[in-house]
């Protein structure tokens, strides 16, 4: 897992009226002269009329070609406790842009800087395009975690097109436990694709329909041999044929002491299907995990029907496998040690996954990789790792492959290239999709699923969450980022990096808080995966003794009963369809 938030196509804000109180809050940032230097090139102070501002920054890209790193940095001197409550507001209007749109773009950060280094995640994130006309967005957000004095820094980035913009009003307010985000103005996020009438949606459903559904006919024959109407069928759907998934550990799953662990046992089993283990089969964690602690939660698993994924075997980066740094001055001895541990997990964990992922990262973690030789090694790993994983699928897993920007994307699409032209047996594509304020727009999603699907590999979303404490924007962008994965043949799951508030690696992002209240971007995704995208029906046989329906591909329990009959059936549906016959014995 890579704490990096995604790219995206488009953000724009539209206001949201709200009944805001008179309420008062702290200023972290200066007024407009104070905020940034300017140079009178790139950066200069503009007169503005008509609008509550008299001075706005003026910012030209022109003269970058695209450099990401062009920003504009303010320290902030002011501490932010864990639950305060702040609200930033700003003015923007485009003057020039040579992005496709004809928009400006900007990035707005508050990066957190410890000890001198940034520190992920940070307070905010969140990025917008903006036209022509001045507009006013206001974001209230709430702090997730405690940031001591010094350690912020207010950063906007500007340099991902040539543009000129303009920039007025900034203002960064802190009300402490004063507020709610109730009681203050906020904007509306807006993604590429998230209209009603957006060109994606329909060719979206389509696919639906056409690659996860099948015709299911029940021919129900009485004792006599001979069709059987009236007989009620109900058919039910126990098990899609597609993967909700979510991360997880051992220790929740075998605690019977703890209430809230019932409930959360209770929630996995009936939302999902397939989980992954968060850290304790991670190769930094593996010498020091209880193995037989984490074989007794896979065999509780496996004796409720869910299928379980292995993350990860090499991290090849030192930041990320600290246990293999005693060996950076013995390439002999790193080799060894990094197929030794592939062989330890796979032999002490043999027959306890259906997938794994065998390399994490190598986009950014790759410097382990480049001291042993380069990337050749992952051919090494993907072959040790087959030795004891028969019928496991094997993963290369990263976070790069809807990544607008920089050569994230073509690095992954490299590198599985890579490995299947060098007979490694990579079985399947892992994509992350860490979904942060500035979202990948619907329709890139699917050009980059269409792209990658060109390798003839089943590719899964591994680790998705959405970092943001937007309700509104999390819940719309949840049932389009599902939808367009599930609508493409080439997707076999999207497993979520957890789901309760109280074990979650970025609590904002779980679908229930930590007293199990269902948030509303949980209501979406339960009500796809219970309701829209499920089949759970009851009706009669015609008069030749059949009953048909078209439902979601998976396993089924059928029930068909008549007088004193009754027979319960299980089948298997796909996109070829199924014919069940029924024979009742009275």
């Amino acid at each position: 897992m890579f704490k990096h938030l995604l790219s995206f196509l488009l953000i724009a804000v539209w206001i949201v009226p709200a009944n805001a109180q008179e309420l008062k809050g702290d200023s972290l940032l200066p007024g407009i002269a104070g905020l940034f230097a300017t140079n009178g090139t790139s950066i200069s102070l503009a007169d503005v009329s008509g609008q509550p501002f008299k001075k706005a920054y003026q910012v030209s890209t022109l003269n970058y070609t695209g450099n990401d790193g062009f920003s504009l940095n303010y320290k902030i001197d002011a501490a932010v406790q864990k639950g305060d409550v702040l609200l930033l507001s700003f003015y923007t209007r485009s003057l020039q842009s040579k992005k496709e749109t004809g928009e400006s773009f900007i990035e707005i950060f508050l990066n957190r800087i410890i000890d001198g280094k940034y520190t992920w995640p940070p307070l905010f994130e969140r990025g917008m395009s903006f036209g022509s006309n001045w507009v006013l967005t206001q974001i209230p957000f709430v702090a997730a975690r405690d940031v001591q004095k010094g350690e912020l820094n207010f950063v906007i980035k500007a340099g991902r097109f040539q543009q000129v913009f303009e920039l007025g009003a900034i203002s960064l307010l802190n009300y402490k436990q004063s507020a709610k985000l109730a009681d203050l103005p906020r904007s509306v996020v807006h993604y590429d694709g998230d209209a009603a009438d957006a060109a994606w949606r329909k060719p979206a459903e389509d696919r639906i329909e056409k690659y996860r559904k099948g015709d299911l006919t029940i021919k129900v024959m009485d004792k006599n041999g001979k069709p059987a109407p009236g007989a009620t069928v109900t058919v039910r759907l126990k098990k899609i044929a597609y993967a909700w998934g979510t991360a997880t550990n051992s220790t929740i799953l075998l605690d019977k002491v703890n209430p809230a662990f019932k409930i959360y046992r209770d929630t996995l089993l009936k939302y999902f299907n397939k989980v992954v283990f968060e850290n304790e089969m991670k190769s930094k964690n593996w010498a020091k995990s209880d193995h037989d602690q984490t074989k007794r939660a896979v065999n509780w698993l496996k004796a409720n029907n869910m299928d379980i994924r292995g993350h990860v075997m090499v991290w090849p980066g030192w930041q990320n496998s600290p246990h293999l740094v005693q060996y950076k001055n013995d390439t002999a001895a790193l080799r060894a040690v990094i197929l030794k541990i592939i062989d330890d997990q796979t032999t002490v964990m043999k027959h306890q996954f259906t997938e794994w992922d065998v390399v994490n990262e190598p986009f950014t973690n790759h410097n382990v990789m480049d001291s042993l030789g380069g990337k050749k090694l992952m051919l090494d790993w993907f072959h040790a790792a087959r030795k004891n994983t028969p019928g496991v699928k094997l993963f290369l897993n990263d976070f790069t492959m809807f990544h607008t920007q920089g050569d994230g994307s073509q690095n992954f699409y490299d590198n599985i290239k890579y490995l299947k032209d060098n007979g490694a047996p990579i079985e399947a594509i892992g994509e992350q999709a860490h979904i942060g304020g500035t979202p990948p727009g619907i329709g890139f999603l699917i050009e980059k699923l269409d792209r990658f699907a060109k390798f003839g590999l089943p590719i899964q979303i591994t680790e998705f969450d959405i970092t943001s404490d937007d309700d509104d924007f999390k819940s719309r962008y949840i049932k389009d980022f599902l939808t367009a994965m599930f609508s493409h043949p080439s997707t076999i799951g999207v497993v979520q990096w957890g789901f309760w508030e109280g074990s979650h690696w970025i609590p904002a992002a779980a679908l229930w808080d930590n007293n199990w209240n269902t948030r509303p971007e949980g209501k979406v995704y339960t009500e796809l995966v219970s309701n829209t995208w499920n089949t759970n029906v009851t009706g009669q046989t015609a008069k030749n003794g059949t009953y048909k329906i078209r439902g979601f591909n998976g396993d089924y329990e059928i029930v068909v009963k008549k007088g004193n009959n009754e027979v319960i059936k299980q089948a298997v549906l796909g996109n070829d369809g199924k014919t069940l016959v029924v024979n009742f014995t009275n």
